[in-house]
């Protein structure tokens, strides 16, 4: 193998492309367990004696329509936050990818400058 093949292996391992729908698909999953296993240790635990279950957490109903700290909120709760954390993680792993390319070829065409300069 050539020098130049050797020092393109090296950054590509170095700096190994993210899939973008398995990491969409992985933030989604995280972002909807969150939320559903919050909502459903507050409706186990059950609400304090006088006070309303979930007050606070019941708040996020404001971003997300329809979502209340129920099991029916809980669900729904979950297919939203698995949507928009799908989206970011989406995002995240298409400029993570875009940057270590963009990286990889700033780096790729300064040694080819320099070994052209050497020369």
């Amino acid at each position: 193998m050539t020098r130049d093949k050797t020092d393109k292996a090296i950054l590509m391992a170095a700096f190994a492309r993210i899939d973008v729908i398995a990491y969409a698909i992985a933030a989604g999953t995280v972002c909807a367990l969150l939320l559903f296993s919050i909502t459903a240790a507050l409706l186990l635990k059950g609400p304090q004696y006088g006070m309303e279950i979930g007050r606070h957490l019941g708040l996020i109903g404001i971003y997300l329509p329809g979502y209340d700290v129920t099991w029916g909120g809980a669900l729904l709760g979950a297919l939203y936050t698995w949507l928009l954390g799908a989206l970011f993680g989406y995002v995240l792993a298409l400029l993570w990818n875009l940057t270590h390319y963009l990286y990889i070829t700033a780096i790729v065409v300064r040694a080819a400058w320099w070994r052209m300069m050497a020369e």
